[in-house]
């Protein structure tokens, strides 16, 4: 399983024109997590070692997070803007559920890795809250441009 999610990984970072992040399963509280200390990396849940789809939802979510760091420090458009501020202010995973999710960089998040996982792996899933995937999908229908896969 590692090895077809590395190459998912390395596949990610290509089209993204980013820097190539490790990747691992470990024990962790959330489904996935991108940390730069000690060293950059991104963790999937170990509950997810068995689970291609799961992982690859995980992975590009926390991949994209890398690219929103890259596009907000050199691009001036809304979105550059909106991600550069709450990335400024750091990402509350304390914050109640809904508060978190419906931040841009996490909708953006979610959105990119439903359309990549569909273009590009004819991986296909809908959210289970249909109020939250209507969100996704008028976001992926507003922000098309930024969201190329």
């Amino acid at each position: 399983m590692i090895f077809k999610i590395i190459k998912i990984k390395d596949q990610v970072c290509e089209d993204l024109g980013i820097e190539n992040v490790p990747v691992e399963f470990g024990d962790i509280e959330d489904d996935s997590r991108l940390v730069f200390k000690p060293v950059p990396k991104i963790i999937i849940n170990n509950k997810f070692i068995n689970d291609y789809t799961e992982s690859a939802k995980c992975l590009t979510h926390e991949l994209r997070h890398v690219f929103q760091i890259f596009y907000s420090r050199i691009m001036q458009d809304e979105l550059a803007l909106l991600w550069k501020e709450e990335l400024e202010k750091g990402i509350n995973y304390k914050a109640e559920y809904n508060d978190y999710v419906f931040q841009a960089i996490e909708v953006d998040a979610f959105a990119f890795s439903q359309k990549y996982l569909r273009e590009k792996l004819n991986i296909v899933f809908k959210y289970e809250n249909v109020g939250f995937q209507n969100l996704i999908d008028q976001y992926t229908k507003k922000y098309n441009y930024v969201l190329q896969c």
